[in-house]
């Protein structure tokens, strides 16, 4: 049985992607609980009763976020998983949580619930409570902290990234295939903006450079070291974590539906 988790916003805003979703989950007959999350929801509550009710899919229906606050909460009831994990993203925008599971549209989500393929995936945890899919991205002026060393950048247009997938354009590293999700390991990485000219800055506004790989490493685990106390991180969603922040890798953690073969 599927249960759906539904954000607020797509009901205000994406109507008809809604009715389109209903109607293609209704033809394919795998509908299933629907849950619309208001701004009081209690969705921990909602999540102990589809346990409760033998809910075995729990797909979130909405952004990258949406899928964060949808896998932390069933995750803190349920922590070694027994369940599987899905997305349908509804922003209209680029999803990275999609390209981890391999489909983008509504039809091919609602295809890909439909045939049920499943694989277990790594995933990362942060300070042992925010469980992230994708990657966490570091503000600069942190660094990797490693036991008798630390590693940080010079440059000031840079940041860095704790990675499952590949954020970047660069598929490989000096030759070494990376970002594998159900290898183990992440890649933390130091990355910069190269600077712009005068004439880049007045001839191309409206690109803006692409991050280049500075630094690479394969981790399990790693600690990200910040002089200041409180450290806004990108993970999936938008957190604030008391640094240092631990970044550990839960080996093939998460069983989620897959639209094809994945690189691990």
């Amino acid at each position: 049985m599927y249960a759906y988790f539904i954000d607020s916003w797509v009901a205000e805003k994406r109507q008809r992607k809604l009715d389109k979703l209903d109607l293609g989950l209704t033809q394919k007959g795998i509908t299933g609980k629907k849950i619309k999350m208001g701004r009081l929801h209690d969705l921990e509550g909602s999540v102990k009763e589809c346990f409760a009710q033998g809910i075995k899919t729990f797909v979130a229906v909405g952004d990258d976020e949406t899928a964060s606050r949808i896998l932390n909460s069933v995750l803190r009831m349920q922590q070694k998983p027994s369940f599987v994990f899905s997305f349908i993203s509804m922003s209209g925008g680029e999803s990275l949580i999609s390209k981890v599971l391999g489909y983008s549209s509504i039809q091919e989500s609602i295809d890909a619930l439909k045939a049920l393929r499943t694989v277990k995936i790594d995933i990362g945890i942060l300070n042992s409570r925010h469980y992230f899919i994708t990657s966490a991205v570091f503000p600069y002026k942190c660094s990797f902290g490693f036991e008798s060393y630390s590693v940080s950048s010079l440059r000031k247009n840079h940041h860095i990234s704790v990675c499952n997938i590949n954020i970047y354009k660069n598929q490989e590293y000096k030759g070494t295939p990376m970002f594998r999700t159900s290898d183990g390991l992440f890649e933390a990485i130091i990355a910069y903006k190269p600077k712009e000219s005068f004439f880049e800055k007045l001839y191309f506004r409206k690109e803006k450079p692409d991050y280049i790989l500075d630094s690479i490493f394969q981790v399990k685990a790693i600690k990200i070291k910040s002089n200041q106390k409180t450290v806004s991180v990108l993970a999936d969603a938008q957190k604030q974590f008391t640094a240092p922040v631990m970044v550990e890798v839960l080996p093939r953690f998460l069983e989620i539906v897959v639209g094809g073969d994945l690189n691990g």
